[in-house]
């Protein structure tokens, strides 16, 4: 079969044998594909200098005739982060491996964009603005101005319930009486404008309030948030 060349992500590099890798990849016009890297361990591999998460890549392989493809070429381009931020930068990939899976049209650009977020918002609200851009166009949130239940426009407080965004009055049906951890219209308004690009400097206990609805919302859905979203 013909080889195919592609824009690409690492997401992930698993041990395969003593001495290749099966590699994650988000491509740009493939979606997520998994690639056998074979030889990909050994010293004088040309692969071991380029197979590396948070770059630019450029790949090339060839299609399985049953399964999985084999890995030919990778050129490595810019690193999409600084250093300081390579440890936030692999915390997003972690989660984005979990929301896009094998056969997964979608990825590469959202994943890219919240890259771009996580490098222009820095350390203290990147990640937080990264991974809920991700929720977001993954379909697992709404609209901040309105109840997520009833529709119902909200100005002032609201509840966060099962990583639900509720009114007062859906808030109360929670369980145990229990409406939901208080979300401000500021924090709504600040999350908002974090996101579009403004200078917004997040008081502490909002901060804490947004990462706490953030690992909500990574659990409600079976991924286990990382210590960066323990309050």
């Amino acid at each position: 079969m013909a080889e195919i060349r592609d824009d690409a992500l690492l997401l992930r590099r698993v041990p395969f044998s003593d001495t290749s890798l099966i590699c994650h990849f988000l491509s740009k016009e493939h979606g997520r594909i998994t690639l056998m890297a074979r030889g990909a361990r050994r010293p004088k591999s040309s692969f071991r200098a380029s197979l590396e998460p948070l770059y630019a890549l450029q790949i090339s392989w060839k299609p399985g005739r049953t399964g999985m493809g084999t890995l030919v070429d990778v050129q490595r381009g810019r690193c999409l982060l600084e250093p300081s931020l390579s440890l936030h930068g692999l915390e997003l990939l972690a989660i984005t491996s979990r929301l896009f899976q094998e056969g997964d049209p979608h990825g590469f650009d959202e994943t890219g964009q919240a890259l771009a977020l996580l490098a222009e918002r820095g350390e203290q609200q990147g990640l937080c603005a990264a991974v809920w851009y991700l929720l977001d166009v993954a379909g697992w949130l709404g609209n901040l101005s309105h109840c997520w239940h009833c529709d119902a426009d909200a100005q002032q407080m609201m509840y966060w319930r099962q990583a639900q965004l509720l009114c007062e009055s859906c808030g109360d049906n929670g369980r145990n009486g229990s409406k939901g951890m208080r979300v401000s219209a500021g924090l709504r308004k600040s999350i908002e404008a974090v996101l579009a690009g403004g200078n917004v400097r997040l008081h502490a206990a909002d901060a804490a309030c947004w990462r706490d609805m953030i690992r909500q919302a990574l659990q409600e859905h079976g991924i286990k948030a990382t210590d960066s979203f323990k309050v």
